[in-house]
């Protein structure tokens, strides 16, 4: 990164080091806001009703004093935050290039100004005051001891992109965003426009074979301890602390669906390895080469579309063990040439490798994953879990959100089983 680059990084995390120290003292307003209450009720004298004024006009002024200065943070952080994308998207061609082919997800982040909104400081405020509740022993009212807690569109954003930065498939795959909870029947069909002259209408026979698939809107949840100290802590820190882990554990439940998933019989998204056609399906010898794999790409069908990536999905071990090794061939000399593999960006003669450690060892999966259609649910939501443990000081939160997906177009994919090895005898 060039020399400016660095600099204004660099005070970008100072700031925002010294706003994560600031946002400390929010707590604290909260217990002295909680005393001070305590202390209207129970102030009798004219003497201690002086006192309680005083007190409450001294926090109001360091309240004052901490918004300013949390503005002022929150504001150079965004100038500086700018600035830097401005320089970067100035940046060299090549730059420019790793940049497209960086996953979606992590093309743009809003800034912790934008993020950080009164609906957001809201929404954590009764997170955690449900949470204070729960710990120190209250029992909430039966319509609000379980109740749904709804995220802002906002932090359920934010959960999105988190769980493109721990998942493989995800990023890859068609998404669509709907909301309620009833299921939808998608056209999924690429077929081409039909011609016609200016002022005529579409033939009758246009619609009448759509490829029309059902999604439905199963639920994948995880329930998060959050430490009782935590609670005092400043609203960047719990924020990344919940957002981060249910985004992790839904972006397992949903890379492993799309890869091996078992569909409505276990409430979850089919996948794309139980339905791979047996014509596309091929064996070949534990330590193939080249030329005995490359040929079973010429199974994937996509029908009249030729777009799209062609991706090969495996195991993290197959492809050190296995496919890593595949360096040696014969060029058009009849000379054997050694490739060595690039272990830093793993790639399958110049096609992108993607691991998987959910699909099987010795399994390859070669396809176009826009070929799989992912229905995410917008009521993604947090609630109060009927978990809490005492003995750790925790408090049990509950992340749930809702997904559908299936391979819309199973001969878009191809599985090749490297065989297994013969016992020596």
């Amino acid at each position: 990164m060039p020399l400016k680059q660095l600099m204004i990084q660099k005070k970008i995390n100072q700031r925002k080091s010294t706003l994560e120290e600031l946002l400390k003292k929010e707590a604290d307003f909260a217990t002295r806001s909680s005393e001070l209450e305590a202390s209207i009720s129970e102030a009798e004298s004219e003497e201690e009703v002086s006192t309680v004024e005083e007190e409450i006009n001294k926090l109001e002024e360091e309240k004052k004093g901490f918004d300013d200065q949390k503005s002022k943070l929150e504001g150079e952080i965004s100038d500086l935050e700018k600035e830097l994308e401005q320089l970067n998207s100035n940046a060299p061609a090549n730059n420019e290039r790793g940049k497209k082919n960086m996953p979606k997800q992590k093309e743009q982040r809003i800034t912790s100004r934008e993020y950080f909104t009164r609906e957001v400081e809201e929404f954590y405020d009764e997170l955690r005051s449900r949470l204070e509740a729960r710990a120190n022993g209250q029992v909430l009212p039966p319509g609000e001891s379980g109740a749904e807690l709804v995220i802002p569109d906002i932090v359920v954003n934010r959960i999105r992109e988190r769980i493109g930065d721990f998942t493989t498939l995800y990023p890859l795959v068609d998404k669509i965003t709907a909301g309620g909870r009833v299921k939808l029947i998608l056209d999924v069909d690429a077929a081409e426009a039909t011609w016609l002259d200016q002022r005529g209408a579409l033939p009758e026979s246009d619609d009448s074979a759509l490829t029309a698939v059902e999604f439905d809107g199963f639920k994948v949840g995880r329930v998060v301890y959050i430490d009782n100290s935590l609670l005092e802590d400043s609203i960047i820190n719990l924020d990344d602390y919940l957002t981060k882990r249910i985004a992790r554990s839904i972006a397992k439940s949903v890379d492993k669906a799309i890869a091996v998933g078992t569909g409505a019989v276990d409430k979850q998204p089919a996948g794309i390895i139980p339905a791979i056609p047996a014509g596309n399906q091929v064996t070949v010898p534990s330590n193939p080469t080249y030329a005995e794999i490359i040929p079973h790409l010429g199974k994937i069908d996509t029908g009249e579309d030729a777009s799209g990536e062609i991706v090969a999905v495996m195991h993290r071990q197959t492809y050190y063990a296995k496919i890593a090794n595949l360096t040696l061939h014969v060029n058009s000399e009849g000379k054997d040439v050694v490739q060595l593999p690039n272990l830093a960006q793993p790639n399958f003669l110049g096609l992108k490798v993607v691991f998987n450690n959910y699909v099987p060892q010795d399994t390859i999966i070669f396809g176009v994953l826009e070929k799989y259609t992912l229905v995410e649910r917008e009521s993604t939501r947090v609630d109060m879990s009927g978990h809490y443990k005492f003995r750790e000081d925790q408090t049990a939160v509950r992340g749930v959100g809702r997904y559908d997906g299936k391979p819309v177009m199973p001969e878009a994919f191809v599985k090749v089983t490297l065989q297994s090895e013969e016992p020596a005898v």
